[in-house]
């Protein structure tokens, strides 16, 4: 039985070395020894900085390391999928930044190869699950306390992430803005988008779509204002719940009859900082001690639906999304 999950990391960028800071510093049971970097500056950081004990100037040697048990994978997100496979056929569990790739059938070919291992746990982040007040108010939803969801109105300012604010540059402004976003709809309204289509003003889009359940959205895309307040509204037909980003502690939710309600998540101050809190829960569902609460079609899934919504942008036409894999 693991009593400590050996760790190495793929990528020591912006966000890598955030990642690492975080993972040394804070997470119990979960051990970083290994690392690898693509330039001198991130070789000499993962062996003077971080005092690895394992630093390679190529990643198969990473993989093949038998004393690592899991691998982290920060790196351009080009070159994400075929390390991930690699990584998975070496018998490693596998944590990957989003997105954790750059076209649909690459995302699905990680997906496979993960499918085809099931002893190893294969996660990628996915901050919505692992946000304490997002889960208050979709257990609130579930718990039909607006109704049936209507509609959803965000935009790309509502969640700030780490991966966000520090992970490469894809060239597509869905991936690079919105990954987040959509991912939190996606979960919301428990249905694939099916129909969609975007409209440009300027530098603004206006993302609209329509669910297998009806449930319409309206994605506001705004690549030059990357923090601000910003507000997740959701529409029910029986009540309707209003999100700030600035607050993590309570949200409103309004009934059929006008009544306004604060919804507080509790009242002991717990521990608010997504990253951190999927990284516990993943060493801990590699121990064995929890079972994993997210599977890697989430990410697969927000993959499709970002290609989706840049494909409207180009073509400037609705869009209609295959079925689910």
């Amino acid at each position: 039985m693991l009593y400590n999950v050996k760790a190495g990391i793929i990528g020591l960028n912006d966000l890598g070395n955030v990642y690492a800071d975080l993972i040394k510093q804070h997470v119990k049971n979960l051990n970083l020894i290994a690392a690898y970097g693509r330039t001198q500056k991130e070789l000499l950081h993962a062996k003077n900085n971080l005092k690895l004990e394992y630093v390679y100037s190529d990643d198969k040697s990473l993989i093949e390391n038998h004393d690592v048990d899991l691998i982290f994978i920060f790196s351009d997100p080009e070159r994400r999928p075929h390390q991930a496979i690699q990584a998975i056929e070496a018998g490693k569990h596998i944590f990957l930044a989003n997105p954790i790739a750059l076209n649909y059938e690459d995302a699905k070919a990680v997906k496979a190869a993960a499918d085809s291992h099931p002893s190893q746990l294969v996660m990628a982040c996915s901050l919505i699950n692992f946000n304490p007040l997002l889960e208050k108010v979709r257990q609130d939803i579930t718990g039909g306390k607006i109704g049936v969801i209507n509609h959803i109105s965000i935009d790309s300012s509502f969640i700030n992430s780490l991966n966000k604010s520090h992970n490469s540059s894809t060239g597509s402004i869905f991936f690079n803005y919105a990954l987040d976003e959509l991912e939190l709809i996606h979960w919301l309204i428990g249905s694939k988008l099916k129909k969609i289509h975007v409209d440009k003003n300027r530098e603004t889009l206006i993302c609209h779509g329509t669910s297998e359940n009806s449930c319409t959205i309206s994605l506001i895309v705004q690549p030059k204002i990357k923090k601000g307040q910003s507000y997740l509204t959701i529409y029910g037909n029986k009540g309707q719940i209003i999100v700030s980003n600035t607050n993590n502690k309570s949200y409103k939710l309004y009934t059929e009859t006008g009544e306004r309600q604060e919804v507080y998540l509790d009242p002991y101050g717990r521990f608010q900082f997504p990253e951190y809190l999927q990284l516990v829960h993943f060493t801990q569902s590699i121990l064995g001690n929890v079972k994993p609460k997210v599977k890697l079609d989430h990410a697969v899934d927000i993959i499709e639906l970002a290609i989706a919504f840049e494909k409207s942008k180009v073509l400037e036409e609705e869009i209609t999304l295959s079925d689910s894999i």
